[in-house]
């Protein structure tokens, strides 16, 4: 379970209170929270805080080039296990920048060119879905076209596989799951929260050529 909250959510308590909540029931695996930014020595106290509680997590930061000298920095100072993605800005065009980026994540190539997707089969509307703050369930979060409420439960009458309908899918939670690009092979059971089945920024082998 993914939360994509607008801005930085858990200085709310209703926010705290889910993600501690939902932790607990005995049918999810996983929450993961996507936070918004915070001053780089903040940051690493809380990701030693996470490290000595034995939390696997992953870091992430906007590839834009006022940041690169920050991944470079981040990266130094990170553990070697700790993946650092980089996300692609929405409407940014890397072309030569790709190879520099790929330096601090070998996977960025993913994130730097929109994936054709119209008729691919996805995993969302199956095994995936979004739901908004009122209930609506939609098939992924780029689709609009209702399924039903979480609510209720009407939507569990419309989930089954689907060929995308859109022409091409260019955002991490979304294109993760297009069966094509076989990224659960990469992520595993951290397929939603960037979490790769095993990193090391010395030797970063990955299953997949992402370059």
């Amino acid at each position: 379970m993914l939360f994509t909250p607008w801005g930085e959510a858990l200085v709310r308590s209703w926010y705290r209170h889910a993600l501690v909540t939902l932790s607990r029931l005995p049918h999810v695996e996983r929450v993961a929270y996507h936070p918004s930014q915070v001053s780089r020595p903040r940051f690493l106290s809380r990701l030693s805080e996470l490290r000595d509680l034995g939390v696997r997590h992953s870091v992430g930061i906007v590839g834009l080039e006022e940041h690169w000298r920050e991944a470079v920095a981040m990266r130094e100072v990170l553990p070697a296990a700790t993946y650092l993605w980089v996300n692609a800005a929405d409407g940014h065009v890397y072309d030569d920048a790709i190879a520099r980026w790929t330096e601090i994540d070998p996977l960025f190539g993913y994130s730097a060119r929109p994936h054709s997707s119209l008729g691919r089969r996805c995993r969302t509307g199956s095994e995936v879905v979004s739901v908004s703050g009122d209930g609506s369930v939609t098939r992924c979060h780029f689709v609009p076209s209702p399924l039903g409420n979480v609510h209720d439960g009407s939507f569990r009458t419309s989930l089954g596989d689907r060929p995308c309908p859109l022409t091409v899918c260019d955002c991490h939670i979304g294109y993760v799951h297009l069966e094509h690009l076989r990224l659960d092979q990469v992520f595993g059971p951290g397929l939603l929260e960037r979490l790769p089945i095993s990193f090391d920024s010395r030797d970063p082998l990955l299953p997949l050529d992402a370059r």
